[in-house]
């Protein structure tokens, strides 16, 4: 065998002949490695993100040559969002093994897409100003943050479980358990995520339990018997405190008079509206009708027939009136659906909404709101889109890439991510053997975005498909 040391042949034994260093030693902790490779290899195969990191890392420590678990740790890491550790095992992967070496062809995308690297370094950012908020006791501001976090490195986990511990704190079960869930999906055995479902199922236990008696002591109280198959009260949300008063009216009061004002308009849109406009049509058919059968009638004089048609050209003008109010209404809910949903992070459902949306009759403060929430909209969803069209693109799933990228483009203003949409719309025009269209979209690059990344890609492209016509 071949001395790990100093790289001579050792004919005999374990020693080495020229450096005398036990290569028995050398030899079982390389085999160490390959084990712990292998075994971490199963663990990410099976969606256990976690333990493979772990089973990788303790490889690297019995062999810090073997490459092929630097590179596997690096996927791992990207995976989970820590893009700056994955990069630093590659860049030595690839100074261990130069030749036939994956790492370098990670290096190499990295380098291609410096502004994902960007956003990856954003996203650690933002997650160590929560973390420094979180320390202050400023559980507000450090939200605000993971959020951004999450929005530029949706795999981020130590950011899923940093907002999971927020919710937590804030004693929303509902919103901690969706983060959870979150986590538990991308790292089936994340130990964090593991612990605080834990803790979250106790509480919940905790919070029946105490329910359960205090409802039991009511009802024995009242003479009343309890069941063991009652069903426990329903638990109460938590919510922040807040300032009792403003003014005259408390919050409560407040929130109580805006749900009436939505019921009411609620009512009005759907039942006092129809029902007005229905009554006038039933109106104008019967007067229309009647103005019809005057040739046959021998009883009204041309005035009564032209007041008769007047009223008729009245009830009509209302009932137009009516049902355009009646339209206004209608987008106005909507509007507020994209507002809700906007806040909901759901920007791909806001911007369909926002495109049902007739403005005709808006006022000034309808439409600011409207334009409001579409400029904040409209980018969100581009990017979100042209992510799900990328990652279709690069599993070679051409059928489900080609509409993200179509729709993402439709959401675009200024975005980076531009060109190399229609980059992969144009490569997937090439699959589909449609030579005209990826050359529109290739020369649509040349002529818009000539400062492009992909510019020599499509100037090959190019001259590839104009000497195969």
């Amino acid at each position: 065998m071949k001395c790990p040391n100093c790289g001579n042949t050792v004919p005999n034994g374990f020693l080495c002949p020229s450096c005398g260093v036990d290569t028995y030693i050398f030899k079982k902790a390389r085999n160490a490695s390959i084990r712990l490779y292998n075994d971490g290899l199963e663990a990410a195969l099976a969606q256990d993100l976690s333990a493979a990191a772990t089973l990788l890392e303790q490889s690297i420590l019995f062999d810090k040559n073997n490459y092929q678990a630097r590179n596997l740790l690096g996927l791992v890491y990207a995976e989970t969002g820590r893009m700056a550790d994955a990069l630093k095992h590659w860049i030595v992967s690839n100074s261990l093994v130069s030749e036939n070496n994956p790492a370098a062809g990670y290096i190499e995308y990295l380098q291609k897409h410096a502004r994902e690297m960007d956003q990856y370094n954003d996203a650690v950012r933002l997650y160590n100003q929560a973390l420094h908020y979180l320390h202050q006791g400023s559980d507000d501001l450090a939200i605000i943050q993971l959020k951004k976090s999450l929005d530029l490195s949706p795999g981020f986990i130590d950011a899923y479980n940093l907002m999971t511990l927020c919710c937590l704190m804030e004693h929303n079960e509902k919103r901690a358990q969706h983060f959870i869930d979150a986590v538990l999906r991308k790292d089936v055995n994340n130990p964090i995520a593991l612990r605080y479902s834990q803790e979250l199922g106790k509480e919940r236990r905790g919070s029946v339990g105490k329910q359960k008696k205090r409802a039991a002591g009511a009802e024995v109280a009242q003479g009343i018997s309890v069941k063991k198959t009652d069903s426990a009260p329903p638990i109460p949300r938590y919510k922040r405190s807040e300032k009792k008063k403003i003014g005259a009216l408390e919050h409560r009061d407040l929130i109580a008079f805006g749900v009436g004002i939505v019921a009411t308009a609620l009512v009005l849109l759907v039942l006092v509206l129809p029902a007005i406009n229905e009554n006038k049509d039933k109106t104008i058919e019967t007067l229309q009708a009647q103005v019809e059968s005057y040739q046959g009638e021998t009883n009204m004089t041309p005035e009564e027939v032209l007041a008769m048609r007047e009223k008729v050209t009245t009830l009509e003008a209302e009932n137009k009136q009516l049902r355009s109010e009646e339209t206004k209404q209608a987008n106005l809910e909507l509007l507020e659906t994209a507002v809700s949903q906007l806040n909901d992070k759901q920007f791909e459902e806001c911007v369909a909404t926002l495109d049902s949306i007739e403005t005709v009759g808006f006022s000034d403060e309808d439409l600011q709101k409207y334009e409001s929430v579409k400029t904040e909209a409209y980018p969100q969803a581009a990017n979100s889109l042209y992510t799900k069209g990328k990652s279709e693109f690069l599993s070679n799933n051409f059928t489900d890439a080609k509409p993200y990228l179509e729709k993402c483009l439709n959401y675009t203003t200024s975005e980076n991510f531009i060109d190399d949409a229609y980059y992969y719309l144009a490569k997937i025009a090439e699959e589909e053997k449609d030579t005209a269209k990826a050359k529109e979209y290739y020369e649509k690059i040349k002529s818009t975005y000539p400062d492009s990344n992909q510019i020599e890609n499509v100037n090959l492209a190019l001259e590839n498909l104009n000497s195969a016509s």
